[in-house]
Formats: structure tokens, sequence, C-alpha cells
């Protein structure tokens, strides 16, 4: 190799790219930016953290709920069981600053990995940043530190590499590939219950490679497209096969059955219902929709069947659910962010178009092309590689750099019951008897994860976000008791609360004011109110 070879590799090496420079400002936005608020934003994190952290003291995975005082005892799927180890080792080591972290690193790289894509898979580099933009604004509707986030990575992974095998010979095609997917899902299926969608867009591509197979004219292409059928076929039923391998076997398929065919339970569970187009997140996804529908327009001779699917399945899932937005929008972008700009460049070529236009898109599209290029030659990644372990390093000390505290995660006091917690643990410590200070909390499902974190075990919850575990029964008489439906003075008392952490302009807060033989306030913020029974 000659000095200037050495001096290019070396370049291509040190110099940061546009995608590791957008991981790194992406990375530090959520980790300690404007974006800083965003992970810990849902409280459900807080009974993942305390249950890995229950995981790694008892060695054994649980069986029975430890968490609530109503379901203490009955059977409990903590599904997710491996991501929460993860949480609890990183809490171990760095306290929410880890956690976060984990987040950060999580949806920066895959962010950065849609981009990635959209440049390999032909998309022009202004486009493809436009576009990744746009998936990330959309999925900012549920960017939590929670287990699903590993979801919106599996999903696109398994998405390129089905990708990759459609448009692959037989005869060229990597050995790892059938073997991704099985292997892939024993994670999968012990990180998130997001591993259906994937069984979903493998079933997808299986059913597109039969269809080739009936409607290819050439014998050859027929005899390719079987192959590619049996062989996807066949990685199907192993990647079904590796969803029994978790701690609950067949029983955990049945029990997410039951839960996601419930339908009073995705009614009433905000994240299950359709999205409300009046939030950004929401209009952000209908333009993405709209840009595939242009795309489509334009070039539906070229449209694939897989690619057709996989769009129906990404729309219907996104209108169906808000937290499926991340996802659908970012399969959304991949499959129409080639075709459109396929469909801007080729404006520099059109006879009818005026000469501006085709100016303007020769340019653009050059350039473009240009810089897309140069952005796929530097493959170092030696930056993101050093932000991220700086991070970590920075996590251990306590997010302290020196004399200075650059990263802090923490719940908002203003959202969560931070002040109000706190005094529920001083008058506990101050209590001469525990037994009567260690009455179970009742507060909102929002709320009770946040509980569980900073009151377990001393205090139990009385509900919280587990509605899998609950049930719908359960989770109708507390949507009597929280809305002050008739009878709810019925469900105050079968559930013998004497405790209750509300908002302090909740509903059920007003009416407990309305007792004040019965009830008394303890503690009350612009955040929370404490009512204790007399």
């Amino acid at each position: 190799m000659t000095p200037a070879q050495h001096t290019s590799s070396a370049l291509r090496f040190l110099v940061p790219s546009v995608r590791d420079i957008i991981f790194i400002f992406l990375f530090w936005s959520l980790l300690a930016g404007p974006l800083s608020n965003r992970p810990l934003a849902d409280a459900d994190i807080g009974w993942h953290i305390r249950n890995g952290e229950q995981i790694l003291a008892t060695h054994s995975l649980p069986r029975t709920d430890p968490f609530s005082s109503t379901m203490q005892g009955q059977p409990w799927f903590a599904w997710e069981w491996l991501y929460d180890i993860l949480l609890g080792i990183l809490h171990q080591a760095c306290g929410l600053n880890g956690v976060v972290w984990l987040c950060a690193l999580l949806a920066a790289a895959i962010l950065v990995l849609l981009l990635s894509q959209l440049l390999q898979r032909g998309t022009g580099l202004l486009l493809a940043i436009v576009l990744m933009l746009l998936a990330e604004a959309a999925s900012t509707i549920h960017l939590y530190a929670r287990p699903h986030i590993v979801s919106w990575l599996f999903s696109l992974l398994w998405f390129v590499v089905l990708e990759q095998w459609e448009r692959c010979d037989q005869g060229g095609l990597p050995r790892w590939i059938f073997w991704f997917f099985p292997a892939s899902m024993l994670l999968w299926v012990n990180l998130h219950g997001g591993w259906i969608f994937g069984i979903a867009l493998l079933g997808i591509y299986t059913f597109a490679a039969f269809v080739e197979r009936v409607r290819a004219q050439d014998a050859l292409d027929a005899i390719r497209a079987s192959h590619r059928a049996r062989a996807m076929a066949s990685a199907f039923a192993a990647s079904a096969v590796a969803t029994l391998v978790n701690p609950f076997g067949w029983r955990l398929h049945a029990h997410i059955y039951r839960y996601l065919g419930d339908r009073y339970l995705m009614n009433h569970i905000d994240e299950f219902r359709s999205p409300d187009f009046h939030g950004w997140s929401q209009r952000l996804f209908a333009v993405i929709l709209v840009l595939v529908l242009v795309a489509f327009a334009n070039n539906r001779s070229k449209v694939r069947l897989s690619h057709l699917l996989v769009v129906l399945l990404a729309a219907y899932a996104g209108f169906y659910s808000s937290r499926n937005l991340p996802v659908s929008s970012m399969l959304l972008v991949l499959v129409a962010g080639p075709i459109f700009w396929e469909n801007f460049a080729s404006l520099a070529d059109k006879p009818g178009a005026w000469q501006w236009v085709r100016n303007g898109a020769a340019r653009i599209s050059d350039f473009s092309d240009r810089m897309g290029a140069q952005e796929m030659e530097l493959r170092g990644h030696l930056w993101p590689i050093v932000s991220v372990a700086l991070a970590f390093a920075i996590c251990l000390e306590g997010g302290w750099l020196g004399s200075r505290q650059l990263i802090h995660a923490q719940f908002d006091p203003k959202k969560m019951p931070v002040a109000a917690v706190t005094f529920l643990q001083k008058e506990f410590q101050d209590s001469q008897d525990k037994q009567l200070s260690a009455q179970p909390v009742f507060s909102t499902d929002a709320w009770g994860g946040y509980l569980i974190y900073r009151m377990y075990p001393e205090r139990k919850v009385v509900v919280d976000d587990r509605h899998d575990l609950y049930g719908s029964d359960r989770i109708r008489q507390y949507l009597i008791l929280t809305q002050g439906e008739p009878g709810w003075q019925s469900v105050l008392k079968d559930w013998q609360i004497r405790t209750a952490l509300l908002p302090t302009d909740s509903t059920l807060a007003n009416l407990l004011r309305e007792l004040p033989q019965e009830w008394r306030v303890a503690y009350e913020d612009k955040v929370a109110v404490v009512f204790e029974r007399r």
C-alpha cells in the first residue's frame, strides 16, 4: 500500500461522517440535551428496573406478582425479563443515568441505521436525512426508555435482511441469512413482545416469494423464487419454534393472545388506541404516508408485492395503535425513499418539465449523489464509539465530569409525584407503627411504575400499568373509581384503600375532598395530593 493509500485509509477512519455527527447529536440530545426529558417521561420504566434488580438478587425469574397488593401471588408473565436484567445492571452501576444512556444509545443507533439503509438503497443524502428526521419526529410519541425500543431495532434489522434475501440470487445468498431469523428471535422473544411484528414481516416476504413463483414467466426465475419461498417458509417455521424458547413456553403465546384480544383493554389503554391526529407525531406519520402514496402512484409498475404488503402492514399498525407509529414510520420511509428519489432525479431528463426544474433537479441530485457516495466511504465510526464510551464513564461517576455535572437523568418533578412520594417515605421512616404506615398506596396506573421504583418493597401499589396482569375486570373497576362513575365508593371500599396519591386536579381527588369526615389531606402540591383515611 502506498503512502497516499495509507493516508486515505486513515482519513476514512478518523474523519467523522454525516451519520457519525447525527448519531452523536441524537445520542447527547437524549442523554443530556433538549430531548433528555423523553426517556423517563413514562413511569413504566420504574417497575422494569425493580424487576431486573430483583432477578439479579434472587437469581430467579418472578412467576407471580411481587409489586401489587391486589394481585400479589397471582401469575405474572414478565416476558421482558432479559431487558429488565440489563436495566437492573445499569441502574445498580449508574442509577437512572445508565438507564437513559442505554435508551439514547439504542435510539441513536436505530435512526442512524435507518439513514444508512436509505443511502444504501439508493436514496439521495439530502432526502435520506429529511426522511430520517420525519421518522424520528413521528417516533417521539413513544420514545421512552422501555423495552419496546428493542423491537424498533429488531423490526428494522429483519426488514433489512429480508430485503437482502429477496434481492439475492440463490447462489450468492450468504449462509447466515437463514439462521439470522431464528437466532435473533431467541433474543427478541425474551426482550419484548413486539416479536409478533417480526413474524408478520417474515410471513409477508414468504407469501410474496410464493406468489412470485406462480407468476414467473421465465423457468429460471420460477426456480429461484421457488427455492427462496421454501427457504423463507423454513425460516418462518424455525422462527416460530424459537418463540417457544422463553421461560413461559406456549403459555406466553396464549397470554398475549388473550391480552391483545381483550377489546375492553385495547379500547381503554391510551397507547393501544388509534392515534389522535391533533399531535405533531401523528401528523408527521400522515405526511410520511402521503409521501408513500405519491411515490407508489408514480411507479405503480415497479412496486414489488412485498413492498405493497409491508406498506399495508405498516399503515394498518400505525392507524390501529399509536404505539406502532415509530416502527410503521421507519418501514414506510425505507420503502418510499428510493422510489421518491428516483422520481425526483428523473425530473432532470423529463422532456415536458420546465428548464429551471430540470436544472435544479439535476444539480440537487448530482450533489446529493456525490455526497452520498463520499458518505458511504467513511466507515470508521470512531467518534460515536468514543462518545458512547465517554458518556458511560461519566455515568459511572454519577454524571459528573470533573466539577461539572453533565448528565442528570431524573423523573420530571412537574409530571411525577416526586415530592409526594418523598413525603410518604418520610412518613414511613418516622412512624412508630411500621405495619400501619406500610399500607398499599392507590394511585393512577400511569404513576404506578414510579411508585414501585421509589417505594418497593416497603410499600406496594394497588394498581399500575401492567394491564395484562390486572385484566379488564379490575381495570374497569379502576376506571369507575378514578373517573367518579356510579359505584366508585363501592370500589374504594372493596379495595380497602387507606392511602391515595392522586393528581391534584383529578376527579377522584375532588371527590375525596368532599368527604372530610372520612379522608384527610396529608400532603399536597401542584402535582399530587396524598389522602389518608381517618
